[in-house]
């Protein structure tokens, strides 16, 4: 595991990826622009958060329905996870957030965090 948030190291991911897990960085929700695969009008809605616009990351449902990214869960919000929609969500075909430094990898969103350990464009 790197030793720093990806969010400090590059300001073209500024959110989505941290590498560093449990640190309060508030990395919000995945980038749109990393997915390889466009999201419908329907699947927006669905897995867009509506706090930070990215795509939910770590879902979380509160107790009014609504659902978010777990990091941009408020204060003493009560809210239980969503599973069902993580491992939707972390199917998604995505590339490196660093393709503009010229990664070439491909993968499912949820290995991302695992090529940045190795990622040669860190």
């Amino acid at each position: 595991m790197a030793d720093k948030c990806v969010e400090s190291l590059q300001p073209e991911i500024r959110r989505g990826l941290c590498l560093v897990k449990g640190k309060s960085c508030r990395c919000l929700g995945y980038k749109r622009d990393i997915l390889t695969e466009n999201l419908s009008e329907r699947e927006s809605t669905m897995f867009v958060c509506i706090r930070c616009q990215g795509i939910m990351r770590e879902v979380c449902i509160s107790t009014d329905g609504e659902q978010f990214c777990s990091s941009c869960k408020e204060e003493g919000e009560q809210t239980n996870p969503n599973l069902q929609m993580d491992k939707m969500i972390l199917s998604f075909k995505c590339s490196c957030p660093l393709i503009t430094r010229g990664c070439k990898w491909l993968g499912a969103l949820g290995g991302c965090e695992d090529h940045l350990d190795s990622c040669g464009y860190v």
